[in-house]
């Protein structure tokens, strides 16, 4: 049994991970238990606490009270497939029933606070924090970010750990960080380890990358500021049932509430990530003495 930690919670899983970063030696219960096994050939939508996936090339995965992963791997599954889907997707459907918000971002740590950058796969979330690691900072999520509005208001980031996954051509954002080995879509694995990372970090600030000719952000309007959020979480609509959607869109308001969410605009260029990182600092600072 292979044990990890990830998003505060102790990971047994019978399948090796080696995404997700390991949990030191001990004799504690497991918070989730990943294991192989037959998965119902149905698809039912979506419950608060029951989601059944299924993809063509890796097989077919069952997530349970936020408790369980079963995967039910497909003929010839490629190892790496399933690694990318669980320490990503699948981990966020299980972060869904443990009641937090699961974004499609990336994140990193400015004065002991979260900014997150959210985007479509393929719009550079993981560069960005590798340009803020190269500048001093700690990246504290790659790909989901689990957060949570508690009752005092505050969005709260549950770090996932500095591990990014990068393309070979994004290794210019930073230097003297070896790849600690391949993943799927010809991205290698960086670990990023810069301190020690709290449990719970209270996010500051919201990015929605987007490329224009020029640096330059805008608020977005709390309306649109939800659906933006709605559509870059780890969360499809239609295989949701009344109740789990009601739930999500509840989170996104919430989330939408409590931390100002942006639009960032910056050129299509690696040569343009120091400066968006500079940006991104100023308006930090600026938002904390105004």
């Amino acid at each position: 049994m292979f044990r990890y930690s990830c998003f505060g919670l102790a990971v047994h899983s019978e399948v090796e991970v080696p995404e997700l970063p390991e949990l030191p030696p001990g004799d504690d219960e497991p918070d989730v238990t990943i294991r192989l096994g037959s998965v119902p050939p149905t698809t039912p939508r979506a419950t608060l606490d029951e989601e059944i996936v299924f993809h063509d090339r890796a097989g077919a995965f069952h997530i349970r009270q936020g408790r369980e992963i079963v995967i039910d791997p497909a003929p010839g599954a490629e190892p790496a497939l399933l690694r990318v889907l669980l320490s990503g997707r699948m981990m966020a459907y299980l972060l869904r029933q443990r009641g937090r918000l699961p974004l499609h971002a990336s994140g990193i740590e400015i004065g002991k606070q979260a900014v997150l950058f959210l985007g479509d796969r393929g719009s550079g979330k993981s560069t960005t924090a590798a340009a803020f690691h190269a500048r001093g900072h700690q990246v504290v999520t790659d790909d989901v970010g689990a957060v949570r509005v508690n009752e005092a208001g505050q969005c709260l980031l549950r770090p996932a750990g500095p591990r990014v996954r990068l393309l070979e051509d994004s290794r210019a954002a930073f230097d003297g960080v070896e790849p600690e080995g391949v993943s799927h879509w010809r991205k290698r694995l960086f670990d990023l380890t810069r301190g020690e990372q709290r449990e719970l970090i209270q996010v500051c600030r919201i990015y929605l990358l987007d490329y224009g000719d020029d640096m330059g952000s805008e608020r977005i309007p709390p309306v649109p500021a939800v659906a933006a959020l709605s559509t870059h979480s780890f969360i499809e609509h239609g295989r949701m049932n009344e109740a789990a959607l009601a739930a999500h869109l509840r989170d996104c308001s919430s989330v939408a509430r409590a931390v100002p969410v942006y639009r960032l605009f910056r050129p299509r260029s690696l040569a343009a990530l120091p400066h968006l990182v500079r940006w991104v600092e100023t308006e930090i600072a600026a938002a904390r003495t105004g």
